[in-house]
Protein backbone atom coordinates (compact mmCIF):
# COMPACT_ATOMS: atom_id res chain seq x y z
CA UNK A 1 0.00 0.00 0.00
CA UNK A 2 0.99 3.75 -0.77
CA UNK A 3 1.65 5.33 2.74
CA UNK A 4 2.13 9.16 2.85
CA UNK A 5 2.73 10.47 6.15
CA UNK A 6 2.01 14.38 7.17
CA UNK A 7 3.37 15.87 10.51
CA UNK A 8 0.78 19.40 9.94
CA UNK A 9 2.86 23.00 10.67
CA UNK A 10 5.41 20.30 12.49
CA UNK A 11 8.87 21.38 12.92
CA UNK A 12 9.48 18.53 10.66
CA UNK A 13 6.66 17.71 7.98
CA UNK A 14 7.13 15.28 5.93
CA UNK A 15 5.26 12.82 3.26
CA UNK A 16 6.89 9.23 2.50
CA UNK A 17 5.97 10.08 -1.47
CA UNK A 18 8.42 12.75 -1.54
CA UNK A 19 5.87 15.70 -2.17
CA UNK A 20 6.93 18.81 -0.33
CA UNK A 21 4.48 21.41 -0.05
CA UNK A 22 4.74 24.60 -0.99
CA UNK A 23 5.27 28.01 0.90
CA UNK A 24 3.74 30.65 -0.46
CA UNK A 25 6.37 33.54 -1.84
CA UNK A 26 7.86 35.45 0.30
CA UNK A 27 5.55 38.82 0.30
CA UNK A 28 3.87 38.25 3.47
CA UNK A 29 7.70 38.98 5.21
CA UNK A 30 7.42 41.54 7.77
CA UNK A 31 10.36 44.26 6.66
CA UNK A 32 11.52 45.98 9.93
CA UNK A 33 9.90 48.87 10.65
CA UNK A 34 7.00 47.71 8.07
CA UNK A 35 3.34 47.84 9.31
CA UNK A 36 1.25 44.92 7.67
CA UNK A 37 -2.18 44.30 8.51
CA UNK A 38 -4.53 41.22 7.69
CA UNK A 39 -8.28 41.40 7.70
CA UNK A 40 -7.62 45.07 7.93
CA UNK A 41 -7.43 44.81 11.79
CA UNK A 42 -4.31 42.60 12.93
CA UNK A 43 -0.99 44.10 12.85
CA UNK A 44 1.69 41.51 12.42
CA UNK A 45 4.68 41.71 14.16
CA UNK A 46 7.21 39.09 14.26
CA UNK A 47 7.34 35.37 12.87
CA UNK A 48 7.40 33.10 16.55
CA UNK A 49 7.18 29.60 14.78
CA UNK A 50 7.06 28.53 11.44
CA UNK A 51 6.98 24.51 10.12
CA UNK A 52 6.84 22.87 6.44
CA UNK A 53 2.87 23.65 6.29
CA UNK A 54 2.54 27.19 7.70
CA UNK A 55 3.56 29.77 10.04
CA UNK A 56 2.57 31.46 13.16
CA UNK A 57 3.21 35.51 14.08
CA UNK A 58 2.69 37.35 16.82
CA UNK A 59 0.18 40.33 16.36
CA UNK A 60 -2.34 42.45 17.92
CA UNK A 61 -5.70 43.64 17.43
CA UNK A 62 -6.26 46.82 16.77
CA UNK A 63 -9.81 47.12 17.39
CA UNK A 64 -9.79 45.48 21.11
CA UNK A 65 -6.24 46.46 21.29
CA UNK A 66 -5.18 42.92 22.24
CA UNK A 67 -2.38 40.71 22.02
CA UNK A 68 -2.89 37.74 19.55
CA UNK A 69 -0.75 35.05 17.34
CA UNK A 70 -2.05 34.58 13.78
CA UNK A 71 -1.51 31.27 12.17
CA UNK A 72 -1.15 31.83 8.51
CA UNK A 73 -1.45 28.75 6.54
CA UNK A 74 0.35 28.03 3.34
CA UNK A 75 -2.31 26.63 1.23
CA UNK A 76 -2.71 27.93 -2.36
CA UNK A 77 -4.99 27.16 -5.40
CA UNK A 78 -2.98 24.37 -6.07
CA UNK A 79 -2.99 23.16 -2.88
CA UNK A 80 -6.16 23.05 -2.21
CA UNK A 81 -6.76 22.56 1.43
CA UNK A 82 -8.44 25.52 2.93
CA UNK A 83 -11.14 23.35 4.44
CA UNK A 84 -8.57 21.56 6.37
CA UNK A 85 -7.61 25.30 7.82
CA UNK A 86 -11.36 26.08 8.28
CA UNK A 87 -12.23 23.04 10.03
CA UNK A 88 -9.33 23.71 12.43
CA UNK A 89 -10.99 26.86 13.38
CA UNK A 90 -14.21 25.51 14.34
CA UNK A 91 -12.95 22.60 16.14
CA UNK A 92 -10.85 25.04 18.46
CA UNK A 93 -14.05 27.34 18.76
CA UNK A 94 -16.19 24.81 19.75
CA UNK A 95 -14.29 23.89 22.21
CA UNK A 96 -14.86 26.47 25.62
CA UNK A 97 -12.34 25.50 28.18
CA UNK A 98 -9.68 27.12 29.65
CA UNK A 99 -6.85 24.40 28.89
CA UNK A 100 -8.32 24.97 24.78
CA UNK A 101 -6.50 27.92 22.74
CA UNK A 102 -9.52 30.63 21.86
CA UNK A 103 -9.72 31.62 18.47
CA UNK A 104 -11.13 35.12 17.73
CA UNK A 105 -11.39 35.05 13.89
CA UNK A 106 -10.42 33.29 10.67
CA UNK A 107 -9.43 35.61 7.53
CA UNK A 108 -9.04 35.38 3.70
CA UNK A 109 -5.59 37.21 2.76
CA UNK A 110 -3.11 36.75 0.04
CA UNK A 111 -5.27 33.59 -1.16
CA UNK A 112 -4.88 31.70 1.82
CA UNK A 113 -6.41 31.38 5.52
CA UNK A 114 -5.21 33.14 8.37
CA UNK A 115 -6.24 31.75 11.73
CA UNK A 116 -6.47 34.75 14.38
CA UNK A 117 -6.18 33.12 18.17
CA UNK A 118 -5.31 34.26 21.86
CA UNK A 119 -1.69 34.43 21.74
CA UNK A 120 0.04 32.15 24.80
CA UNK A 121 3.12 33.23 26.50
CA UNK A 122 5.59 30.97 27.75
CA UNK A 123 6.95 27.89 25.89
CA UNK A 124 5.64 24.64 24.64
CA UNK A 125 5.89 21.14 26.71
CA UNK A 126 8.36 20.17 24.29
CA UNK A 127 10.58 23.15 24.62
CA UNK A 128 11.02 22.09 28.58
CA UNK A 129 11.52 18.87 27.78
CA UNK A 130 14.13 19.11 25.43
CA UNK A 131 15.73 21.67 28.82
CA UNK A 132 14.79 19.40 31.71
CA UNK A 133 14.38 16.17 30.13
CA UNK A 134 12.26 14.60 32.67
CA UNK A 135 9.31 16.36 35.00
CA UNK A 136 8.73 15.49 38.59
CA UNK A 137 5.62 13.21 39.13
CA UNK A 138 3.57 15.55 40.39
CA UNK A 139 4.41 18.48 37.79
CA UNK A 140 3.88 16.18 34.97
CA UNK A 141 0.37 14.71 36.53
CA UNK A 142 -0.83 18.70 36.51
CA UNK A 143 0.18 18.79 32.89
CA UNK A 144 -1.26 16.26 31.81
CA UNK A 145 -4.68 16.99 33.82
CA UNK A 146 -5.12 19.97 32.12
CA UNK A 147 -4.53 18.31 28.61
CA UNK A 148 -7.31 15.44 29.44
CA UNK A 149 -9.92 17.95 31.23
CA UNK A 150 -9.19 20.02 27.71
CA UNK A 151 -9.63 16.71 25.81
CA UNK A 152 -13.09 15.84 27.57
CA UNK A 153 -14.36 19.24 26.84
CA UNK A 154 -13.42 18.68 23.22
CA UNK A 155 -14.63 14.96 23.14
CA UNK A 156 -18.15 16.09 24.58
CA UNK A 157 -19.00 18.87 21.85
CA UNK A 158 -17.91 15.84 19.28
CA UNK A 159 -14.18 17.14 18.71
CA UNK A 160 -11.34 14.51 18.18
CA UNK A 161 -8.17 16.19 18.37
CA UNK A 162 -5.68 13.31 17.05
CA UNK A 163 -2.39 15.00 17.58
CA UNK A 164 -1.79 15.34 21.44
CA UNK A 165 1.68 15.86 21.46
CA UNK A 166 4.22 18.08 23.35
CA UNK A 167 4.45 20.74 20.42
CA UNK A 168 0.94 21.08 20.72
CA UNK A 169 0.91 21.81 25.03
CA UNK A 170 1.65 25.13 25.68
CA UNK A 171 2.94 26.00 28.79
CA UNK A 172 2.49 30.09 29.96
CA UNK A 173 4.21 31.49 33.26
CA UNK A 174 1.15 31.87 35.28
CA UNK A 175 1.11 27.76 35.37
CA UNK A 176 -1.69 27.40 32.81
CA UNK A 177 -1.10 24.88 30.10
CA UNK A 178 -3.66 25.23 27.00
CA UNK A 179 -3.83 22.26 24.45
CA UNK A 180 -3.32 24.04 20.93
CA UNK A 181 -3.15 23.07 17.15
CA UNK A 182 -6.48 21.35 15.94
CA UNK A 183 -5.39 21.07 12.45
CA UNK A 184 -6.17 17.81 12.14
CA UNK A 185 -9.37 17.58 14.19
CA UNK A 186 -11.88 15.36 13.53
CA UNK A 187 -15.49 16.74 14.26
CA UNK A 188 -18.57 14.53 14.41
CA UNK A 189 -20.93 14.72 11.37
CA UNK A 190 -18.67 16.26 9.10
CA UNK A 191 -16.55 14.39 5.99
CA UNK A 192 -13.61 12.73 6.66
CA UNK A 193 -10.40 15.02 4.67
CA UNK A 194 -7.97 13.17 4.38
CA UNK A 195 -7.71 10.54 1.19
CA UNK A 196 -7.46 7.01 1.02
CA UNK A 197 -4.00 6.14 1.31
CA UNK A 198 -3.01 9.11 3.06
CA UNK A 199 -2.01 9.37 6.87
CA UNK A 200 -1.67 12.75 8.88
CA UNK A 201 -0.53 13.25 12.39
CA UNK A 202 2.55 12.64 14.35
CA UNK A 203 3.65 8.52 14.24
CA UNK A 204 4.98 8.14 17.91
CA UNK A 205 1.82 9.80 19.41
CA UNK A 206 -0.57 8.12 17.14
CA UNK A 207 -2.64 5.49 18.50
CA UNK A 208 -2.49 1.95 16.80
CA UNK A 209 -6.38 1.86 15.75
CA UNK A 210 -5.87 4.88 13.72
CA UNK A 211 -2.62 3.52 12.28
CA UNK A 212 -4.25 1.14 11.14
CA UNK A 213 -6.63 2.48 9.32
CA UNK A 214 -9.88 2.26 12.00
CA UNK A 215 -12.09 5.03 12.75
CA UNK A 216 -10.61 6.82 16.03
CA UNK A 217 -12.75 7.30 19.19
CA UNK A 218 -11.95 9.44 22.18
CA UNK A 219 -9.98 6.60 23.30
CA UNK A 220 -7.62 7.81 20.64
CA UNK A 221 -7.00 11.02 22.23
CA UNK A 222 -6.11 9.33 25.49
CA UNK A 223 -3.55 6.76 24.10
CA UNK A 224 -1.39 10.01 23.02
CA UNK A 225 -1.73 11.20 26.41
CA UNK A 226 -0.47 8.67 27.69
CA UNK A 227 2.24 8.70 25.47
CA UNK A 228 2.73 12.50 26.84
CA UNK A 229 2.77 11.56 30.33
CA UNK A 230 5.18 8.36 29.39
CA UNK A 231 7.83 11.35 28.06
CA UNK A 232 7.31 13.58 30.78
CA UNK A 233 8.30 10.91 33.70
CA UNK A 234 10.72 8.75 31.86
CA UNK A 235 12.48 11.34 29.36
CA UNK A 236 11.73 9.44 26.28
CA UNK A 237 9.02 8.35 24.35
CA UNK A 238 8.24 4.71 24.41
CA UNK A 239 7.75 4.65 20.30
CA UNK A 240 9.61 6.92 18.43
CA UNK A 241 12.47 5.24 16.32
CA UNK A 242 14.93 7.22 13.70
CA UNK A 243 12.85 5.80 10.87
CA UNK A 244 9.32 6.32 10.12
CA UNK A 245 9.11 2.78 9.28
CA UNK A 246 10.76 1.99 12.83
CA UNK A 247 7.70 3.85 14.76
CA UNK A 248 5.05 2.37 12.79
CA UNK A 249 6.42 -1.13 13.68
CA UNK A 250 6.48 0.18 17.47
CA UNK A 251 2.85 1.65 17.61
CA UNK A 252 2.11 -1.51 15.77
CA UNK A 253 3.81 -4.43 17.47
CA UNK A 254 5.08 -3.42 20.76
CA UNK A 255 3.91 -2.77 23.99
CA UNK A 256 4.89 0.25 25.77
CA UNK A 257 7.64 -0.80 29.38
CA UNK A 258 6.04 0.51 32.70
CA UNK A 259 7.35 3.98 33.86
CA UNK A 260 10.33 3.63 36.47
CA UNK A 261 10.08 7.30 37.76
CA UNK A 262 6.37 7.44 38.18
CA UNK A 263 5.03 4.64 40.76
CA UNK A 264 2.10 6.88 41.16
CA UNK A 265 1.12 7.36 37.59
CA UNK A 266 2.83 4.26 36.14
CA UNK A 267 -0.58 2.26 36.61
CA UNK A 268 -2.31 4.48 34.92
CA UNK A 269 -0.41 5.26 32.22
CA UNK A 270 -0.20 1.70 31.49
CA UNK A 271 -4.27 1.48 30.89
CA UNK A 272 -3.77 4.14 29.05
CA UNK A 273 -1.03 2.64 26.63
CA UNK A 274 -3.99 -0.26 26.13
CA UNK A 275 -3.77 -2.45 23.31
CA UNK A 276 -7.61 -1.75 22.45
CA UNK A 277 -9.37 1.15 22.69
CA UNK A 278 -12.13 -0.43 25.01
CA UNK A 279 -9.60 -1.51 27.83
CA UNK A 280 -8.38 2.19 28.15
CA UNK A 281 -9.95 4.31 31.14
CA UNK A 282 -12.18 6.93 30.47
CA UNK A 283 -10.71 11.02 30.34
CA UNK A 284 -12.84 11.45 33.60
CA UNK A 285 -11.04 8.04 35.65
CA UNK A 286 -7.70 9.39 34.41
CA UNK A 287 -8.34 13.21 35.80
CA UNK A 288 -9.41 11.73 39.59
CA UNK A 289 -5.94 10.38 39.23
CA UNK A 290 -4.18 12.90 37.85
CA UNK A 291 -6.07 14.95 40.59
CA UNK A 292 -5.03 12.87 43.42
CA UNK A 293 -1.03 12.95 42.54
CA UNK A 294 -1.02 16.52 41.39
CA UNK A 295 -2.31 17.63 44.26
CA UNK A 296 -0.63 15.26 46.56
CA UNK A 297 -3.60 13.38 48.01
CA UNK A 298 -3.20 9.72 49.09
CA UNK A 299 -1.27 7.06 47.54
CA UNK A 300 -4.82 4.78 47.54
CA UNK A 301 -6.77 6.98 45.03
CA UNK A 302 -3.66 7.85 42.75
CA UNK A 303 -2.88 4.68 41.89
CA UNK A 304 -6.81 3.12 41.69
CA UNK A 305 -7.08 3.35 38.35
CA UNK A 306 -4.96 -0.09 37.62
CA UNK A 307 -3.73 -2.89 39.65
CA UNK A 308 0.01 -3.21 40.42
CA UNK A 309 2.28 -0.26 40.73
CA UNK A 310 5.97 0.62 38.92
CA UNK A 311 8.61 -0.17 41.54
CA UNK A 312 10.56 3.41 42.48
CA UNK A 313 14.05 3.80 43.15
CA UNK A 314 13.63 3.37 46.93
CA UNK A 315 11.25 0.19 46.45
CA UNK A 316 13.87 -1.52 44.29
CA UNK A 317 16.02 -1.51 47.47
CA UNK A 318 13.38 -3.37 49.42
CA UNK A 319 12.12 -5.73 47.26
CA UNK A 320 15.63 -7.45 45.68
CA UNK A 321 16.82 -9.08 48.85
CA UNK A 322 19.66 -11.85 50.01
CA UNK A 323 17.74 -14.62 48.96
CA UNK A 324 18.61 -12.43 44.81
CA UNK A 325 16.02 -11.46 42.09
CA UNK A 326 12.33 -11.99 43.37
CA UNK A 327 10.26 -13.49 40.75
CA UNK A 328 7.37 -10.66 39.85
CA UNK A 329 3.89 -11.90 39.68
CA UNK A 330 3.32 -11.34 35.93
CA UNK A 331 6.20 -10.59 33.65
CA UNK A 332 6.35 -6.64 32.91
CA UNK A 333 8.26 -4.79 30.53
CA UNK A 334 11.64 -2.96 32.23
CA UNK A 335 11.82 0.62 31.86
CA UNK A 336 13.69 2.57 29.22
CA UNK A 337 12.97 -0.20 26.59
CA UNK A 338 10.21 -1.24 24.57
CA UNK A 339 8.98 -4.78 25.73
CA UNK A 340 7.36 -8.29 23.78
CA UNK A 341 5.63 -7.67 20.73
CA UNK A 342 1.72 -7.40 21.43
CA UNK A 343 -0.73 -10.26 20.55
CA UNK A 344 -4.05 -9.78 19.96
CA UNK A 345 -5.65 -7.68 17.05
CA UNK A 346 -2.68 -5.20 16.95
CA UNK A 347 -1.07 -8.38 15.01
CA UNK A 348 -3.17 -7.77 12.38
CA UNK A 349 -2.40 -4.62 11.84
CA UNK A 350 1.46 -5.53 11.94
CA UNK A 351 0.84 -7.75 9.37
CA UNK A 352 0.07 -4.89 6.92
CA UNK A 353 2.89 -2.94 7.78
CA UNK A 354 4.82 -6.76 7.15
CA UNK A 355 3.29 -6.60 3.74
CA UNK A 356 4.31 -3.40 3.07
CA UNK A 357 7.67 -3.73 3.95
CA UNK A 358 7.65 -1.31 6.62
CA UNK A 359 8.44 -3.63 9.74
CA UNK A 360 12.61 -2.39 9.99
CA UNK A 361 13.15 -1.37 13.59
CA UNK A 362 15.70 1.17 13.79
CA UNK A 363 17.53 2.55 17.02
CA UNK A 364 16.83 6.51 18.63
CA UNK A 365 19.10 7.87 20.86
CA UNK A 366 16.72 9.34 24.07
CA UNK A 367 18.57 10.12 27.06
CA UNK A 368 16.37 8.39 29.65
CA UNK A 369 18.33 8.86 32.39
CA UNK A 370 18.53 12.60 32.96
CA UNK A 371 21.95 12.71 34.62
CA UNK A 372 20.98 10.40 37.56
CA UNK A 373 23.54 7.58 36.88
CA UNK A 374 26.51 7.79 39.08
CA UNK A 375 28.83 7.05 36.09
CA UNK A 376 28.28 10.25 34.77
CA UNK A 377 30.13 12.19 37.44
CA UNK A 378 32.92 14.28 37.04
CA UNK A 379 36.37 12.86 37.20
CA UNK A 380 34.79 9.36 36.44
CA UNK A 381 34.37 8.49 40.37
CA UNK A 382 31.29 9.87 42.34
CA UNK A 383 32.06 9.58 46.45
CA UNK A 384 35.13 7.03 46.04
CA UNK A 385 38.60 7.23 47.91
CA UNK A 386 41.41 8.17 46.10
CA UNK A 387 42.97 4.72 47.11
CA UNK A 388 40.15 2.23 47.31
CA UNK A 389 40.86 -1.56 48.63
CA UNK A 390 41.21 -3.97 45.84
CA UNK A 391 38.39 -6.61 46.79
CA UNK A 392 36.72 -8.58 44.42
CA UNK A 393 33.66 -9.54 46.54
CA UNK A 394 31.03 -7.89 47.57
CA UNK A 395 31.35 -5.91 50.99
CA UNK A 396 28.71 -4.48 52.98
CA UNK A 397 26.82 -1.41 51.50
CA UNK A 398 27.25 1.87 53.80
CA UNK A 399 23.51 3.24 52.25
CA UNK A 400 22.04 -0.61 52.24
CA UNK A 401 23.11 -3.67 54.95
CA UNK A 402 20.15 -5.86 53.58
CA UNK A 403 19.05 -6.02 50.15
CA UNK A 404 22.81 -4.97 48.28
CA UNK A 405 26.51 -4.65 48.92
CA UNK A 406 28.70 -3.32 47.41
CA UNK A 407 31.81 -4.82 45.60
CA UNK A 408 34.58 -3.00 45.27
CA UNK A 409 37.92 -3.75 43.18
CA UNK A 410 40.51 -1.43 42.29
CA UNK A 411 38.94 -1.08 38.76
CA UNK A 412 35.21 0.02 39.96
CA UNK A 413 32.68 -0.46 42.29
CA UNK A 414 28.97 -0.91 42.37
CA UNK A 415 26.02 -2.47 44.39
CA UNK A 416 25.19 -5.81 43.72
CA UNK A 417 22.21 -8.11 45.26
CA UNK A 418 23.25 -9.54 48.87
CA UNK A 419 24.24 -13.45 48.41
CA UNK A 420 25.40 -13.44 44.97
CA UNK A 421 28.43 -15.44 44.60
CA UNK A 422 31.60 -13.24 43.38
CA UNK A 423 33.92 -15.19 40.22
CA UNK A 424 36.58 -12.24 40.51
CA UNK A 425 37.88 -11.03 36.90
CA UNK A 426 38.77 -13.77 34.37
CA UNK A 427 40.77 -14.11 31.57
CA UNK A 428 38.29 -12.09 29.65
CA UNK A 429 38.57 -8.91 31.62
CA UNK A 430 34.72 -9.65 32.78
CA UNK A 431 34.23 -9.56 37.09
CA UNK A 432 31.14 -12.02 37.36
CA UNK A 433 28.74 -11.90 39.88
CA UNK A 434 25.62 -14.80 39.92
CA UNK A 435 23.13 -16.45 41.73
CA UNK A 436 20.43 -18.87 41.27
CA UNK A 437 20.28 -18.59 37.10
CA UNK A 438 21.03 -14.66 37.09
CA UNK A 439 24.32 -13.08 36.11
CA UNK A 440 26.45 -9.80 36.40
CA UNK A 441 29.27 -8.87 34.21
CA UNK A 442 31.03 -5.92 34.45
CA UNK A 443 33.92 -5.03 32.24
CA UNK A 444 35.80 -2.07 33.11
CA UNK A 445 37.62 -0.76 30.34
CA UNK A 446 39.14 -3.67 28.50
CA UNK A 447 37.76 -2.47 24.85
CA UNK A 448 39.31 1.00 22.94
CA UNK A 449 37.94 2.61 20.21
CA UNK A 450 41.45 2.08 18.53
CA UNK A 451 40.13 -1.36 18.27
CA UNK A 452 36.44 -1.08 18.28
CA UNK A 453 34.06 1.77 16.79
CA UNK A 454 34.04 4.62 18.33
CA UNK A 455 29.77 5.01 18.69
CA UNK A 456 28.71 3.07 21.49
CA UNK A 457 25.85 2.14 19.45
CA UNK A 458 27.68 0.69 16.78
CA UNK A 459 29.79 -1.22 19.45
CA UNK A 460 27.43 -2.56 21.64
CA UNK A 461 25.66 -3.64 18.23
CA UNK A 462 27.96 -5.33 16.21
CA UNK A 463 31.26 -6.27 18.58
CA UNK A 464 30.48 -6.20 22.07
CA UNK A 465 32.15 -9.88 23.03
CA UNK A 466 29.86 -10.03 25.68
CA UNK A 467 26.85 -10.37 23.49
CA UNK A 468 28.47 -12.13 20.68
CA UNK A 469 26.03 -15.24 21.84
CA UNK A 470 23.51 -12.90 20.82
CA UNK A 471 24.60 -12.33 17.81
CA UNK A 472 25.46 -16.23 17.23
CA UNK A 473 22.07 -17.20 18.20
CA UNK A 474 19.51 -18.41 15.33
CA UNK A 475 16.89 -16.66 16.90
CA UNK A 476 17.45 -13.11 18.42
CA UNK A 477 15.78 -9.65 18.84
CA UNK A 478 16.73 -6.70 20.33
CA UNK A 479 14.99 -3.64 21.28
CA UNK A 480 15.31 -0.13 22.95
CA UNK A 481 18.96 0.54 21.55
CA UNK A 482 19.68 3.91 22.13
CA UNK A 483 22.69 6.57 22.33
CA UNK A 484 22.59 8.52 25.66
CA UNK A 485 24.56 11.69 26.52
CA UNK A 486 24.44 12.23 30.46
CA UNK A 487 26.76 14.23 32.11
CA UNK A 488 29.52 14.67 29.53
CA UNK A 489 29.44 11.14 28.69
CA UNK A 490 28.11 8.69 26.04
CA UNK A 491 26.60 5.47 26.10
CA UNK A 492 24.39 3.25 24.49
CA UNK A 493 21.66 1.04 26.45
CA UNK A 494 19.46 -2.20 24.73
CA UNK A 495 17.94 -5.43 25.57
CA UNK A 496 18.36 -8.52 24.18
CA UNK A 497 16.58 -11.66 24.13
CA UNK A 498 17.95 -14.99 22.18
CA UNK A 499 17.76 -18.52 22.52
CA UNK A 500 20.39 -20.69 23.45
CA UNK A 501 21.47 -24.00 21.92
CA UNK A 502 19.65 -26.11 24.38
CA UNK A 503 16.30 -23.86 23.16
CA UNK A 504 15.97 -21.39 26.62
CA UNK A 505 15.71 -18.28 26.26
CA UNK A 506 17.65 -15.70 27.77
CA UNK A 507 17.07 -11.78 28.37
CA UNK A 508 19.99 -9.36 29.00
CA UNK A 509 19.74 -5.73 30.03
CA UNK A 510 23.17 -3.87 29.21
CA UNK A 511 25.12 -0.91 29.17
CA UNK A 512 28.05 0.33 27.21
CA UNK A 513 29.66 3.57 28.75
CA UNK A 514 32.35 5.00 26.65
CA UNK A 515 35.03 6.88 29.14
CA UNK A 516 37.56 8.82 26.96
CA UNK A 517 38.99 5.60 24.74
CA UNK A 518 37.54 2.82 26.45
CA UNK A 519 34.51 1.60 27.04
CA UNK A 520 32.54 0.07 30.48
CA UNK A 521 30.36 -2.85 29.95
CA UNK A 522 27.60 -2.93 32.55
CA UNK A 523 25.41 -5.99 31.82
CA UNK A 524 23.12 -8.67 33.25
CA UNK A 525 20.88 -11.26 32.30
CA UNK A 526 18.30 -14.08 33.52
CA UNK A 527 16.06 -16.39 31.88
CA UNK A 528 13.62 -14.28 29.77
CA UNK A 529 10.63 -14.94 31.66
CA UNK A 530 11.97 -12.76 34.86
CA UNK A 531 12.50 -10.02 32.82
CA UNK A 532 10.96 -7.91 35.52
CA UNK A 533 13.70 -9.19 37.79
CA UNK A 534 16.78 -8.71 36.01
CA UNK A 535 15.43 -5.22 35.21
CA UNK A 536 15.86 -4.32 39.06
CA UNK A 537 19.12 -5.66 39.36
CA UNK A 538 20.11 -3.70 35.81
CA UNK A 539 18.67 -0.51 37.31
CA UNK A 540 20.39 -0.85 40.63
CA UNK A 541 23.52 -1.39 39.48
CA UNK A 542 24.19 0.93 36.32
CA UNK A 543 22.80 3.59 39.18
CA UNK A 544 25.51 2.56 41.42
CA UNK A 545 28.40 1.93 39.07
CA UNK A 546 31.43 4.11 39.65
CA UNK A 547 34.74 3.42 38.08
CA UNK A 548 38.65 4.15 37.98
CA UNK A 549 40.25 6.31 34.91
CA UNK A 550 42.00 3.83 33.61
CA UNK A 551 45.51 4.72 32.12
Amino acid sequence: MEYVYREELGHDAAMATGETPEAPDRESEVAAGERRLIGGRYELAERIGEGGMGAVWAGRDLLVDREVAVKEAYVTERQPRVERVLREARAAARVNHPAVVTIHDVVMADGHPWIVMERVHGESLAALLERERVLPEREAARIALAVVEALAAAHARGVLHRDVKPGNVLLGPDGRVVLTDFGIAYIEGEESLTRAGEFVGSLAYTAPERMGGHRPGPPADLWSLGVLLFQMVEGWSPFQREAVEGTVAAVLTTKAPTPRRAPRLAPVIGELLAMEPEDRPTAERVAAVLRATATGAGNEAATGAATGTAASRSEVVETVGAAGPTEPTEPTEPGGRPGKPRTGRRRVWAAVVVAAGLLALVPLGIDRWGGGNGASGEGGSVGRSATPTPSPSPSPSRTSAKPYVRATTDEFSLDVPTGWQSHGKNGDGQYRYSKDGFELIVVPGRDRTSTYSGNPLVYMREHEPELQPFRDSTWATSTGLRLIETGGRTSAEGSFTWETADGQEVYVENMALLVEDRYHVVLVRGPEAEREAVARVYEHAVSTYEYEPVT
